[in-house]
């Protein structure tokens, strides 16, 4: 129980309202009763930047629990994921000879655009009803009423919404053991993004037995 409060204090996520959530996971009974402690982390990208800033984030929130991991961009090479040869037992053998007990895999799955209108809303100023205030009978009581309301105008806005799927393969099965689905809305910058989602998806991974055990 202890171990549990430590762990969840590290992977603490201060912000009120994070862009990044998971939208549903599915957990195999097959998975390890103890927990993985030693993970290959494969972030299945194109753009080099993007997957090394996320492989890096998540590396170092597992370090901070207590589990090990290796990441793609420090131990194989980026034309490795272009090759048309590259193969199920390719991608494997890479991570055997890391000698990890799991591989942890990250991709986009799709990216969304949506528009919504964000209505105006009436602001009030200026003399009302109440002592001092002109009558309604005559036109200084219109204007005295009225004066003081304005609509501001509605406007739209875009949301661009990206997908991500996470899956967690045990090495010695080459069976899938956990899974998620993410949802990051209009992120602000690559790094904050990053450093959400890690925290994010590693909190829900402890939660529900894959790592930390």
């Amino acid at each position: 129980m202890k171990k549990y409060f430590a762990i969840m204090a590290v992977l603490a996520f201060t912000a009120c309202s994070p862009a990044t959530k998971i939208t549903r996971s599915w957990s195999s009974p097959e998975k390890s009763t103890y927990g993985y402690n030693n993970m290959f982390v494969a972030v299945v990208l194109s753009d080099i930047t993007l997957r090394q800033v996320i492989e890096n984030d998540i590396q170092s929130k597992l370090q901070r629990v207590g589990v090990s991991s290796t990441v793609s961009n420090a131990t194989i090479q980026p034309n490795f994921w272009m090759s048309t040869e590259l193969t199920k037992n390719a991608m494997i053998n890479v991570v055997r000879e890391s000698d990890k007990d799991a591989i942890m895999t990250i991709s986009l799955i799709d990216v969304q655009n949506e528009q919504r209108y964000i209505p105006g809303h009436m602001m009030m100023g200026g003399p009302m009803m109440g002592p001092g205030a002109w009558g309604m009978g005559n036109f200084g009581g219109f204007w005295g009423m009225n004066h003081g309301m304005m609509m501001t105008p509605g406007h739209v806005v875009n949301d661009r919404k990206y997908f991500v799927e996470i899956n967690v393969y045990d090495i010695a099965s080459e069976l899938l053991v956990w899974s998620a689905q993410s949802k990051t809305i209009n992120p602000r910058s690559l790094e904050k993004a990053s450093k959400e989602f890690a925290e994010i998806v590693l909190e829900r991974m402890f939660e529900e037995g894959v790592i930390g055990s």
